[in-house]
């Protein structure tokens, strides 16, 4: 019942890092939190409008393909400002981030599994592991 607030969870702490903020008061923290959450919603609504077209082209080949979340963050992120001020032309930005996105794809091979590795503990009480690297 808990798994997709868990992997919610992990979505936000690794692959956006919202626990890393630009400041130390309250309302920095907040900010930086609110600008990331609006920001992962952008990205979904955007990955929902993408999705016809990505099952078109996974029609043609031989996996079903997915958008690549890493890369679709970081090409998201350089535009996410331009899409908002007056003087642009969002329609065309828009078409520009769906077209990184569809530029973007990573197949999904079922049953592909390794055994995880134990990680080796380092001295010290608390460890953050994250296995996501960013894209930009």
């Amino acid at each position: 019942m808990r798994w997709k607030i868990e992997t919610a969870y992990g979505k936000q702490k690794n692959q956006l890092q919202m626990e890393i903020s630009s400041g130390h008061k309250v309302i920095c923290i907040e900010q930086d939190y609110a600008a990331g959450l609006f920001v992962s919603n952008l990205q979904c609504i955007i990955e929902k409008q993408c999705d016809h077209k990505v099952r078109e082209i996974s029609s043609r080949r031989q996996y079903e393909y997915k958008i690549n979340r890493n890369l679709s963050w970081a090409s998201l992120k350089n535009r996410v400002l331009r899409l908002f001020i007056r003087s642009s032309n969002s329609l065309e930005i828009l078409m520009e981030i769906e077209h990184l996105f569809i530029k973007n794809l990573e197949p999904i091979r079922a049953g592909r599994q390794t055994p995880r590795p134990k990680p080796k503990r380092k001295r010290g009480k608390y460890q953050t592991f994250t296995n996501y690297r960013r894209a930009i």
